[in-house]
């Protein structure tokens, strides 16, 4: 009965894995007041929030978001090899039309996939979820790390403290039970239909306008810790699976203009990369890439730090520099030194840590 109960269990277990996990066209809940000129964003009970499916017109530029939530078509079964991009609204592609993000660049040059998984204001808590829900579901060879700025941001809520509604990021064994079930694909359509489902509602009151209005608390949305553990975490998945990351250091005007002494962004950055060199991984500067160029800010950004068609251009051309001749020549990992402990000049006291 035993060797009867195990074979039907990985049958189940494998005849969800065919199936894409519950997306935001699951649901009959989806968000339609978002203004016309912005980006339709759906409450999600894993997420906080993700992009709505369907061809938007976001900020005179059309965006199309396939059934799975991701600026990418619609995906069929892997034929060759697949590069993801993960992280905010930088990665995605915020003001800048499907064909001049970055991916699409890189996907005309790569022999491979380039899909873009980033999500406006995503940080490592949200895309380690989407990571774990959708993307490593599509088999990656290779990651591009690019969460920053929304980790380091300070707002008025807490990653951890809002996800910990729906995820449970503690130390009690039934929660830690529940992150280790999460990695089924028949626990997570289970746990549609129980759980999911029922609170969509709920849902859409947490993620993009949590707190707005208010004064922020003086802390950042994700602590520098947890940030150093989340980058560990997405090479520590890729690398299980076979896989490679590239990190992507994302750039702003400030970089340019270099009229900030003491960002307060610097500190992540560095944790980025210390991260890569500990890895092994090769790092992407991009602030590095633009200062280059030669070119003017207003050029090369949207506004602050949303690059422009031709930011999304040089950034693309600074991708492929750095990965050569991937995947000829593939990316090799090497076993990382200890995480260093970090501390952040910027807060008085860091968000509690696992």
């Amino acid at each position: 009965m035993l060797v009867v109960g195990v074979a039907l269990a990985c049958l189940v277990e494998g005849g969800a894995r065919l199936v894409p996990p519950p997306s935001a066209a699951a649901g009959a809940w989806r968000q339609q007041d978002a203004a016309p000129q912005g980006i339709l964003l759906d409450g999600s009970p894993w997420f906080l929030w993700e992009l709505s499916p369907g061809i938007h017109r976001e900020f005179g530029v059309s965006v199309s978001i396939n059934s799975m939530g991701l600026r990418a078509p619609e995906l069929g079964q892997k034929s060759r090899a697949r590069v993801m991009a993960v992280g905010d609204s930088s990665i995605y592609g915020f003001g800048v039309a499907d064909s001049d993000v970055f991916t699409a660049r890189i996907g005309a040059t790569l022999p491979a996939d380039v899909i873009n998984a980033g999500v406006p204001g995503y940080s490592t808590f949200q895309t380690l979820n989407l990571m774990d829900a959708r993307v490593l579901a599509l088999q990656p060879d290779l990651l591009l790390i690019g969460n920053l700025w929304s980790d380091n941001s300070f707002d008025t809520f807490v990653d951890r403290d809002l996800l910990a509604a729906y995820r449970g990021w503690t130390r009690s064994p039934t929660q830690r039970a529940r992150v280790a079930l999460e990695h089924s694909s028949a626990f997570r359509w289970l746990d549609w239909g129980i759980r999911v489902r029922g609170s969509a509602m709920q849902a859409q009151k947490v993620g993009w306008t949590v707190g707005k209005g208010g004064d922020p608390m003086g802390k950042r949305r994700v602590a520098i810790e947890d940030y150093a553990a989340n980058l560990d975490a997405m090479v520590d998945r890729l690398r299980d699976r076979g896989g490679s990351v590239c990190f992507v250091l994302l750039a702003n005007r400030e970089d340019v203009l270099h009229g900030e002494p003491r960002p307060a962004w610097e500190p992540y950055r560095a944790v980025m990369r210390e991260t890569a060199a500990r890895w092994g991984a090769p790092l992407v500067d991009v602030p590095a890439a633009f200062v280059a160029s030669g070119l003017d800010v207003d050029t090369l950004f949207l506004d602050l730090m949303h690059p422009s068609a031709t930011g999304h251009r040089l950034l693309a051309d600074a991708v492929l520099a750095t990965l050569g001749d991937w995947p000829d020549t593939p990316i090799a990992l090497h076993e990382p030194g200890p995480r260093p402990t970090y501390t952040d000049p910027f807060v008085k006291r860091e968000a509690p840590t696992r």
